[in-house]
């Protein structure tokens, strides 16, 4: 697959496979192309040559953005509490058959340390790592079959990272495609992928 912008080409031949049910891990330096194929995948972006497949098939974003869970660096929600931020794709058209349990909301907190409060706080005024666990408790509630994760430890201790594992990857058979630098994230992958 190729990729560029005007004036820097970003994906050079880049191909690589995930398997499903397993954890892929995307590896590489800044500006290598990582948060790229994220775009790519969600038809964000599309790619200047080449061509993306899912199940031998052609790869329709629209089928991904309705099957996934994403995770984005730096997630925006606007001027929302995080309980807001959790509850908002709830309401959107390809989670309509999906319903935000309050018990299952609280055990999922319960489980990345977050405290009941950190629901009523504005988002934006949590910590980084605050606001990183918000988003992995999104993404684990939506309960996807795919689930891609841009950096999703950039900002955690370990107690914190061991939490994140636990939830998104250990007790699951989901697919997982993520990007991170974090060795005791790649330590833990099924696969990981080099990217130049």
């Amino acid at each position: 697959m190729y990729f560029s912008f005007p004036g820097e080409a970003v994906l050079q031949g880049v191909s690589f496979e995930a398997a499903a049910g397993k954890h892929t891990v995307l590896k590489g330096d800044s500006g290598s192309g990582k948060s790229t194929i994220f775009n790519l995948l969600l038809g964000f972006l599309e790619p200047d040559a080449g061509q993306m497949l899912c199940n031998q098939s052609p790869l329709d974003p629209r089928r991904i953005r309705k099957i996934a869970a994403w995770l984005p660096q730096d997630l925006q929600i606007g001027d929302r509490t995080a309980g807001e931020a959790i509850e908002k794709p709830f309401q959107f058209s390809a989670n309509n058959d999906q319903a935000l349990e309050p018990e299952q909301l609280q055990n999922t907190l319960q489980k990345l340390g977050l405290a009941p409060q950190v629901l009523n706080k504005q988002y934006r005024d949590l910590s980084t790592g605050q606001r990183q666990r918000v988003a992995v408790a999104l993404c684990a509630l939506l309960d996807k079959q795919l689930v891609l994760l841009d950096e999703p430890t950039s900002a955690l201790d370990k107690t914190s990272k061991k939490q994140v594992f636990n939830l998104l990857i250990a007790h699951t058979n989901k697919t997982i495609l993520s990007t991170s630098h974090d060795p005791f994230w790649v330590d833990r992958a099924d696969k990981v992928i080099q990217l130049d």
